[in-house]
């Protein structure tokens, strides 16, 4: 049997898994990735901790099952900035979508006329998160560090030249720099020039059913893997969550529900919104194939924070069983979860998490329950600005953590008035690599034909009237909270961030 391993570097853990061609996960290990935090700000992974717990994953995942695999598929986070110096070593951590030390640079850059232009050939709104301002950052705040800069890595070219001696990144994350042109997948002179970069510093782009070549002399034996593995470059996680969703063929909407969440759907071209406007993030894909829609910065980052603060045993299942007992709407109690900003210019990078409406008769089940009604209401921002660029889709694929439960998915069903359906497995990351892993050794004609056979789908979640008319009332009053609070935000951020 032909067997593929996928290794998917998320934010929160890397996960290793090996998955035969029904789309089964016959084995996994994963390793949590600690959050550094070196100075004000900073929120770094240690690229040396993403080494080992690569080789640790991948030996245990593959122990016993050597003969059989056949290929090794990549998938990794995307806004990952990582300066290397000549030999490719790293001159810092890896910065993440949480890193906040960009925010310094951003007053700026949004004062810049050009926004709307930038957008239109990045499909990049005026965020912190993205590989540009972090570059404008290092520049002008570690100037000694970007001097000694060689190269500028995210996590899978920093993990590949590593493996296969190739600087090379997936279309998906290098379109999530705002470097990167879309219109033509080529890296963009006039931002190259704004940060201060040359081509060659960047690594190049690929294809995701690209097959770069075997591992490195002596690496196969050290993980336990036949020197002769092919190794492809896949995807960005979000992507693969797409494909593994059964999202492929673009007549549903697919929906991760983890530490972020996403919107998505498979397009054939870019889609980009009204460039002053700027509320959804197109990313290339795969050849011909493109993902529209949007992610939230806050899903279960949201949860954690309850179950830290409020939850000594740590137990999700009993937040959620509380949650249930409270009516739709939260007794009145609303949550804007925006712990770490947000990626929709509406709500912005310097939002902040909130409750409003708390009286002294509410309990903490109100507050669970308002952070998951407030997590579905930032989806259902999404959702609406594709359809008004004629994005329609009439259901829901949804997995991920946060879809273990059944409450959280028919909420999102009765926001959105779309029936939920879940896959059988939260791993769809996974079973989107390997997807990838199948097509690229021919296994498979096309990722189609590879969905029909490896995703699996479960329990259907249908829309319920009475719940639906009650957040139709709720969903206008988010916006409106939306609406005042994101006049207070950059306010909050000058006066009261840390270091202000």
């Amino acid at each position: 049997m032909s067997l593929a391993l996928v290794v998917d570097v998320g934010t929160t853990n890397i996960k290793a898994g090996l998955v035969d061609p029904e789309g089964r996960v016959l084995s996994q290990a994963s390793r949590s990735l600690e959050v550094h935090r070196p100075e004000k700000g900073a929120a770094e992974h240690d690229p040396d901790e993403i080494l080992e717990s690569f080789n640790e994953i991948v030996r245990k995942t593959v122990k016993g099952n050597r003969e059989e695999v056949k290929v090794l598929g990549l998938t990794g986070y995307q806004f990952g900035f990582l300066p290397l110096d000549e030999g490719g070593e790293p001159l810092t951590g890896v910065m993440t979508l949480m890193d906040e030390r960009p925010k310094s640079v951003m007053g700026e850059f949004q004062s810049r006329d050009d926004l709307a232009e930038i957008y239109n050939r990045t499909g990049c709104p005026p965020l912190f998160a993205y590989q540009l301002p972090k570059l404008l950052w290092l520049k002008e705040e570690k100037p000694e560090i970007f001097g000694k800069s060689r190269y500028f890595a995210d996590v899978k070219s920093f993990l590949l030249k590593k493996l296969v001696d190739d600087f090379v990144t997936d279309p998906g994350i290098a379109s999530s720099s705002q470097i990167l042109n879309i219109n033509d997948l080529t890296w963009d002179d006039q931002l190259m020039e704004l940060a201060g970069v040359g081509r060659d510093q960047l690594p190049r782009v690929g294809r995701g059913e690209e097959i770069l070549g075997t591992l490195r002399s002596g690496l196969a034996e050290e993980l336990g893997l036949k020197s002769d593995l092919e190794v492809v470059l896949g995807v960005y996680d979000g992507g693969a969550m797409v494909l593994g969703l059964g999202g492929v063929d673009g007549q549903g909407g697919v929906c991760n529900l983890g530490t972020t969440a996403m919107i998505r759907t498979c397009s054939e071209e870019p889609v980009l919104d009204d460039p002053e406007k700027r509320r959804l993030q197109t990313y290339a894909l795969l050849p011909g194939k493109w993902a529209i829609g949007g992610a939230i910065n806050n899903a279960g980052v949201g949860l954690r924070w309850f179950r830290d603060n409020f939850q000594p045993s740590g137990n999700y299942s009993s937040i959620i069983a509380d949650a249930a007992r409270v009516e739709p709407g939260s007794g009145g109690v609303f949550s804007l979860p925006y712990f770490t900003g947000e990626r929709d210019p509406r709500i912005g990078n310097m939002a902040t998490g909130s409750f409003f409406g708390l009286k002294d008769y509410h309990e903490k089940a109100h507050m669970a329950r308002a952070i998951l009604e407030g997590v579905a209401y930032s989806l259902n921002f999404v959702r609406e600005a594709m359809m008004d660029n004629s994005i329609e889709y009439n259901r829901i694929s949804i997995g991920g953590s946060g879809a273990r439960s059944d409450l959280w998915p028919q909420i999102i069903a009765d926001v959105t008035e779309l029936p939920v359906r879940k896959t059988l497995t939260e791993d769809t990351t996974l079973i989107g690599g390997a997807m990838i892993g199948y097509k690229a050794m021919g296994l498979y004609d096309s990722l189609e034909q590879a969905s029909e056979k490896m995703v699996k789908t479960g329990k259907e979640f249908s829309p319920i009237s009475k719940n639906v008319k009650r957040y139709e009332g709720g969903y206008e009053f988010f916006k409106e909270l939306v609406r005042e609070f994101s006049k207070l935000y950059p306010m909050h951020d000058e006066k009261f961030s840390p270091g202000s």
